[in-house]
């Protein structure tokens, strides 16, 4: 497979530098509503990791976003995402490059670009640039983080949303990224509406409100903005504490400790393989991923309606916040 876009830089005369999840980028396009779209990435002097990402978007002024599901394609350090016949995206994991053609209406889609486009960059490019994407919820006290992992289903996102509710911070709901800054280990979210599944309407009245739609991953959902039901929304934070998220046969909930070993398996697990030719790549994210294993890493189980698990959490923080051993 060999498909390839080529764009004269010199055409692309509108520019924004970004930062995306403690990640600096350059970008370069035709459209000025693509950099008006992208405003709220915007980066004055695009600080952040030093292995930045540059991303070129040729808008061809058609009237049609015809933004349909994403189809990907690789080979060893390429990946092709369409989306539809009039989006296409080409992710260089060795140049640390993104080459896009979209219709100049998709160029104005917000929607398409903050809640789509960027976070599935990051997951691609990722770990090319030091970050590494890792399928957990993540929620803060007092500018501590705590990453909530978990199989699919296991409850990540309505919990998040629960804690939500009751004063923690909200990063993220199901993928948070992964980087180190100034020597200490630095967790991201992305700004993406929380999914709830639509057994999660018993739990939280307020999703009456909106419509069960089809999320990316193309199952039903309710997509709900965090900050729409008044949570702290948080972009960074430090984590402390890695939590396996489990349903629990009997009533109540445990919270008990786990191993790094564990930990650090369950997060390479979760993580897209590599091509060879991306040593660099590979060795940096081995160094994240067993900084991740450091953390104060434990199992939470429980059974019933989320609030016994904030509980038995609420419960845990404010024993370690008094030295007391669970």
């Amino acid at each position: 497979m060999r498909r390839e876009i080529t764009i004269d830089p010199a055409k692309l005369s509108y520019s924004r530098n970004l930062r995306i999840a403690g990640v600096r980028g350059r970008l370069l396009t035709n459209s000025r509503r693509l950099v008006e779209t992208l405003r709220c990435w915007d980066a004055a002097d695009a600080g952040g990791s030093s292995a930045g990402f540059a991303m070129h978007v040729l808008a061809d002024g058609g009237g049609r976003a015809d933004v349909a599901p994403p189809h990907f394609r690789g080979l060893k350090h390429i990946v092709i995402a369409s989306f539809g016949e009039r989006n296409l995206f080409v992710f260089d994991l060795e140049r640390r490059h993104v080459t896009a053609a979209v219709s100049e209406a998709t160029a104005g889609d917000g929607n398409f670009w903050n809640r789509i486009v960027l976070p599935i960059t990051m997951g691609v490019l990722g770990p090319a640039v030091g970050v590494v994407p890792v399928h957990a919820a993540c929620v803060a006290i007092e500018g501590e983080g705590a990453l909530i992992a978990g199989a699919s289903g296991a409850g990540k996102s309505t919990l998040s949303i629960a804690m939500a509710q009751r004063g923690f911070g909200y990063l993220s709901d199901d993928w948070t990224y992964l980087s180190v800054e100034g020597g200490r280990l630095r967790a991201h979210g992305m700004g993406v509406p929380a999914k709830l599944l639509p057994d999660a309407l018993q739990h939280f009245p307020f999703l009456t409100e909106y419509r069960v739609g089809i999320a990316l991953n193309q199952e039903p959902a309710y997509e709900v903005p965090a900050e729409k039901i008044g949570a702290q929304v948080e972009n960074a934070c430090e984590p402390r504490w890695f939590f396996f998220l489990e349903r629990y046969g009997k009533k109540g909930s445990f919270v008990e400790p786990v191993s790094p070993e564990e930990a650090q398996s369950y997060v390479e697990r979760s993580v897209e393989r590599l091509p060879p030719e991306l040593d660099d790549s590979i060795r940096t994210r081995s160094a994240i991923v067993k900084r991740i294993s450091r953390l104060s890493c434990w199992r939470l189980g429980y059974a019933g309606p989320p609030e016994i698990a904030v509980a038995a959490l609420q419960e845990f923080f404010t024993n370690q916040s008094k030295g007391i051993a669970v």
